[in-house]
């Protein structure tokens, strides 16, 4: 079983993601765990503490879009069911919170949030974006098209 991760520093948060086959057994240790949300494009599996009993499911159908703030500071371990890509949105630091959310709608930005394409071609005013393209919001109005894509929104507490 295989999986590839990739890791991209962005201006106030970073972006992960992982990509592999099914049954693949990923670990993390406490040092790197500073993933806030995960949102998950295809594939499923399930992310726990190791040792523990406890454990939520992530899935591309159902729960693609997973507040994992719960597990900041611990060791984590992922086995996935379904080859799988998944992307999360991580704090720099573990003493700075984000709020996050899927969006679907158009809506009115604010100056303390950022905008990450995750998946498709949806549109932004007007733009077409791509994966992993992201924005630092303003007060106006953003006029969406979802179409296929993906899209969320993390605001800074």
């Amino acid at each position: 079983m295989k999986y590839t991760r990739f890791f991209k520093k962005c201006d106030n948060f970073s972006i992960c993601s992982e990509l592999g086959d099914s049954d693949c057994i990923v670990a993390e240790h406490t040092n790197e765990r500073k993933t806030l949300y995960q949102i998950v494009v295809c594939g499923s599996g399930k992310v726990a503490r190791p040792f523990e009993s406890e454990f939520k499911v992530l899935d591309s159908s159902d729960n693609n879009f997973i507040n994992l703030k719960e597990y900041l500071h611990d060791h984590t371990v992922f086995h996935s069911t379904e080859p799988f890509l998944i992307y999360g949105f991580n704090t720099l630091s573990k003493d700075v919170d984000w709020d996050g959310r899927l969006v679907t709608e158009s809506f009115t930005g604010d100056d303390m949030s950022w905008l990450i394409c995750f998946d498709g071609s949806p549109v932004v005013n007007g733009k077409v974006l791509q994966r992993l393209d992201y924005a630092k919001l303003e007060q106006k109005l953003y006029d969406i098209e979802i179409n296929d894509g993906l899209i969320g929104i993390f605001t800074k507490k």
